[in-house]
């Protein structure tokens, strides 16, 4: 059974939050006169004790253009972060902002449009002082949405960001305010389907293809579950039905010594990356790695990416073989279809018939799956080249972070 007295921030933490966010919204009005909020888990009362992240924005009138929003509010972050003595980091969202860490907590100055409830939306962040404002107003039971983002995040499923593909926050609380309770919503999600929905206001006539849709009570354009993935949903489903019939998390389970060929591709990172961008394009070059690997007939098992966005980025491949025969057959036409016979036979002349097909010996292309790897890392994306990259297998690859991940993959559901 999940504690709620060990979930929520302490007295200590509380107060110190208080203290940062307080200053830091001085400290905007002293050198901007611009009015400022706090945004997210700490303002709705939701956050989880040991968070470490504050989310102020900076409050803009409709009437600034936006070239002058982004270049004021980035002029702004770095003046506050020069009086507080840190050093100012740049992040993009829709537009760029200023973060930056504070007494140990990571700090995001974000300008945005003052925007009421109902009003059309100028910029993807103007939402955020509007869910804070719904949530704080219509959530009641808030220790419920500090348990629902617990559970999610000790079963993996936490975070909307690229590398999770999982639940926002705000998405954990529109589920607490609409299904009443923590464990209600578990109740609900154990009896779920691909496509299920959920409108609060029930005001949006909006289609979505998507796993889940839950419609944004304060944009009713807007799905919040958006960015889960079918297989992180999945991943809920059957993890709420183990918590409500167990009253506990279940434990992880490594998988068994005897499965197939372990790679790994790491790349060495001299700086800091974004680490949005360099996930993404991991993720294509993953998707490509997997998908002529398995037209080259050198299986593939599964497939994960890591990255840490500093010293290394991982690529992990487990396969069914380490390479394939030199020669195999290679299928031509029907031995019906006169005219691409003739063709076939011209080509190749070596021939045999298998059922009604006709077969020839031919050598292939990627015998081995290193000899494809180091091709395709001939030509990888644009922040993956120019840095160094090496392949490891078997016991190297076993050594990795990524490895670490992946080899606790399996849950032990008895």
């Amino acid at each position: 059974m999940i504690s709620m007295e060990k979930l929520k921030p302490t007295k200590n933490e509380v107060e110190k939050e208080k203290a940062i966010v307080e200053k830091i919204i001085g400290l905007i009005k002293e050198v901007s006169g611009r009015d400022a909020m706090l945004v997210g888990s700490i303002a709705k009362n939701t956050a989880l004790r040991g968070d470490k992240d504050i989310d102020i924005f900076i409050l803009f009138p409709k009437s600034i253009p936006r070239k002058q929003l982004e270049e004021e509010g980035l002029s702004i972050g770095r003046k506050v972060c020069k009086l507080l003595g840190v050093k100012p980091r740049l992040k993009y969202a829709e537009h760029p902002y200023t973060c930056t860490t504070v007494d140990g907590y990571d700090v995001d100055i974000v300008p945005c449009y003052k925007i009421k409830m109902g009003e059309k939306i100028i910029s993807a962040v103007d939402r955020s002082p509007l869910h804070t404002e719904y949530i704080k107003k219509h959530l009641k039971n808030t220790d419920d949405a500090r348990m629902l983002k617990y559970f999610m995040k000790k079963i993996g499923v936490y975070g909307a960001e690229i590398e999770t593909h999982g639940f926002s926050g705000y998405l954990c609380e529109l589920l607490v305010l609409h299904y009443g309770s923590f464990e209600n919503v578990l109740k609900a999600a154990s009896r779920w389907e691909r496509g299920k929905r959920i409108d609060i206001e029930g005001k949006s006539n909006e289609r979505f293809n998507a796993p889940l849709v839950v419609i944004d009570p304060v944009d009713p354009h807007r799905n919040v579950a958006a960015a889960v993935s079918e297989q992180k949903l999945c991943e809920f489903i059957l993890l709420a039905r183990y918590y409500l019939k167990h009253k506990t998390i279940p434990k992880k389970a490594k998988i068994m010594k005897k499965r197939g060929k372990i790679y790994v591709v790491e790349w060495a990172l001299k700086k800091e990356e974004v680490k949005e961008i360099l996930w993404s394009q991991l993720e294509r070059f993953q998707d490509k790695v997997v998908r002529h690997l398995n037209f080259h007939e050198l299986h593939c098992i599964d497939s994960m990416i890591w990255t840490d966005a500093k010293t290394k980025a991982q690529l992990l491949v487990e396969l069914e073989v380490w390479d394939m025969p030199p020669i195999n057959d290679h299928w031509g036409p029907r031995v019906y279809d006169i005219e691409h016979s003739k063709l076939f036979i011209e080509k190749y002349g070596k021939v045999m018939v298998r059922k009604n097909r006709l077969v020839t010996e031919k050598r292939r292309e990627y015998p081995t799956a290193k000899g494809l790897l180091k091709d395709l890392l001939k030509e990888v994306p644009s922040h993956l080249k120019r840095k160094k990259w090496t392949i490891k297998k078997g016991n190297a690859a076993r050594a990795t972070e990524i490895w670490q991940i992946y080899s606790k993959k399996f849950w032990n559901l008895k």
